[in-house]
């Protein structure tokens, strides 16, 4: 008797999945046998995240970048931003808007702190 032999489940694939794009490990669970079937070119992120392959995971990967990038360094999400233009111009997907919201969120960290450490102290009045 011939059994298929069933993929394991990497689950430190899974855990990177949910990371980078925001996914609950259920959630990257369900995608991870669609997103194996994939090739490394159809991603534009680190670890086969941000799946670009076509025009609805184009404009849902710019969501997840402007929502969950500030997470990335700003070097992985300048990468990713990059490849997710090209993406979009092939695709002939609209992105202005979402590249702007995007583009918010490559704001360095040293800049936010700055700006806490400025509200904090015009909050205590000394400034």
């Amino acid at each position: 008797m011939f059994m298929q032999k069933k993929e394991a489940i990497n689950v430190e694939e899974v855990q990177t999945i949910a990371k980078f794009e925001g996914l609950t490990v259920e959630e990257a669970r369900l995608t991870y046998a669609a997103r194996k079937k994939l090739p490394t070119r159809a991603f534009c992120g680190p670890n086969r995240s941000y799946p670009a392959h076509d025009a609805a995971h184009v404009r849902n990967a710019f969501a997840r970048l402007s929502q969950f990038g500030h997470r990335l360094k700003p070097s992985v999400r300048a990468r990713i931003l990059a490849c997710l233009k090209r993406r979009a111009k092939r695709f002939g997907v609209e992105h202005e808007e979402t590249i702007q919201t995007a583009l918010l969120v490559l704001e360095s960290p040293e800049d936010e702190i700055k700006k806490k450490i400025e509200w904090f102290l015009n909050k205590e009045g000394l400034i």
